[in-house]
């Protein structure tokens, strides 16, 4: 079995880029769901009206979760580092009772 290398640090840096990725991908989400249905408006009367308008109403909720998503997966690289820390606090103090030197 190979041995496995917990970067605590590392857990919580990706979980920060996560959740900036997140918050980055707001933006611009939001303005094209809201130019596809403004422009939709404003085209009345043509055929591409009603595909824009769909576009608009029909990817906002999947858009939506995809973010929550990001967001979730940033706490939990958080919460895993956090649990991590402490394991490896709670198995320090173990050895420290029975007399072993770190």
């Amino acid at each position: 079995m190979a041995d496995v290398k917990v970067v605590v640090q590392g857990l919580h840096a990706s979980a920060q880029v996560a959740k900036g990725l997140a918050e980055e991908l707001r933006t611009p989400v939001q303005a094209a769901l809201t130019s596809a249905t403004t422009t939709s408006g404003q085209l009345v009367g043509w055929s591409i009206a009603a595909g824009l308008g769909q576009l608009g109403s029909s990817w906002s909720a999947p858009l939506s979760a995809l973010q929550q998503r990001i967001v979730a997966t940033g706490s939990n690289l958080d919460a895993n580092a956090t649990a991590h820390n402490q394991n490896e606090q709670t198995a320090a103090g173990v050895w420290s009772q029975q007399g072993a030197k770190p």
